[in-house]
């Protein structure tokens, strides 16, 4: 492990009496019949994870509708993979076609998400979740946050912790600098002060004595994540690119350079067993998509099921070995940072989809004309 040691001195209330079949036009079918959807259970299922009896609703206790409604899709993104789409339920068709949209009257930097002032997205920073386009870091700290909220929700004993991605800038420097005989201690600090501002944040959904403690990172457009295991004693590199030689590669550096930075930073934060970290073993764990080539595209997608699923043990996800099943998995995690239920600005969202479906008609023509 890479050693880095800073010197001393440094109203959703009702369900709707009538819902738009899919053979009404928005002609025929009067603003009455558009949903106001209503306060569901946790049985709303959006995708399989590791918390196993949770759904997995991923934090949205809005009744989402039935899966087998079909509706009329306007985005194109979505309209290209309809097959894909008939086990998603009708509240999160609508509010991902709306967040993908690509029509010069529903703006770009319109706000969609906003758990707090770091964890905020727009049109823009959601469409940057669709294939072959690159994932921007703004997804990838908006998802810790939920982590770390779903964590606490089900737990007396918050098991795991999420740091966001904000941090990159001063790993960066650290991974230029690796190889250098003297470190900056600037950049350490500048880190930790970093580390300190999200905690800070994350209002009180984070804890630095979890058994996990999961640190995404992005080098060039690579996302992957490493996650620290107090429970077997290890720093865990979970990529969907396998490394052979770790030595040759930059993943690998910056995983150890974490693994010291977050070390010296628990201990100075007197966490338990913090300064045990420097000694933890490195380790790949295996998947059965990892490839020896890159997937920039879609590495942040694999990153965030990662971080959803990994629980100290390897795990199979099915919709993660198949391109195509990946597309459904784009819809359902899109859909869920809009509609969790940390999201501060999610009914103002709902009512601007309620009004989207009233329009739908004109936007079809004017998108596919």
């Amino acid at each position: 492990m890479i050693s880095l040691k800073r010197s001393a001195g440094t109203e959703l209330a009702r369900t709707p009496d009538k819902r738009m079949r899919s053979t009404d036009t928005m002609e025929e079918a009067d603003v009455m019949a558009v949903p106001i959807w209503s306060a569901g259970s946790l049985n709303d299922t959006c995708v399989r994870s590791r918390r196993r009896g949770r759904g997995d609703g991923l934090g949205c206790t809005l009744q989402c509708g039935d899966v087998d409604e079909n509706v009329l899709l306007v985005a194109r993104s979505l309209r290209l993979n309809l097959s894909l789409l008939k086990n998603v339920q009708t509240l999160r068709k609508h509010v991902v076609d709306y967040c993908f949209l690509d029509d010069w009257n529903y703006a770009h930097n319109e706000q969609l998400v906003y758990y707090n002032r770091h964890a905020a997205l727009t049109r823009a920073n959601m469409l940057t979740m669709l294939p072959d386009v690159g994932l921007c870091d703004a997804v990838i700290e908006c998802w810790s946050m939920l982590m770390n909220r779903l964590e606490t929700d089900e737990y007396d004993f918050q098991r795991m912790s999420f740091f966001g991605i904000r941090h990159m800038d001063y790993l960066t420097e650290l991974l230029q600098s690796a190889d250098q005989t003297t470190q900056n201690d600037t950049v350490l600090d500048n880190l930790y002060e970093m580390w300190d501002l999200y905690i800070q944040d994350s209002q009180d959904v984070f804890n630095l004595n979890a058994y996990f403690l999961f640190v995404p990172f992005n080098i060039e457009g690579h996302f992957a994540c490493v996650c620290f295991n107090y429970k077997s004693g290890t720093v865990d590199l979970l990529d969907h690119q396998l490394h052979p030689d770790p030595n040759k590669s930059k993943i690998c550096k910056l995983a150890s350079i974490i693994g010291s930075a977050l070390s010296d930073y628990l201990e100075s934060n007197e966490v338990c067993r913090g300064s045990e970290m420097i000694m933890f073993e490195h380790r790949q764990i295996k998947f059965p998509w990892q490839s020896s080539s890159p997937n920039l595209p879609e590495s942040g997608l694999f990153t965030m099921m990662h971080m959803l699923m990994y629980d100290g043990n390897p795990f199979d996800h099915e919709d993660l070995r198949r391109k195509l099943s990946r597309r459904y998995l784009v819809v359902q995690l899109t859909a869920a940072r809009i509609l969790a239920d940390i999201n501060t600005i999610r009914d103002e969202v709902v009512g601007k989809v309620n009004q989207f479906l009233v329009e739908k008609d004109d936007i079809w023509t004017r998108v596919h004309a």
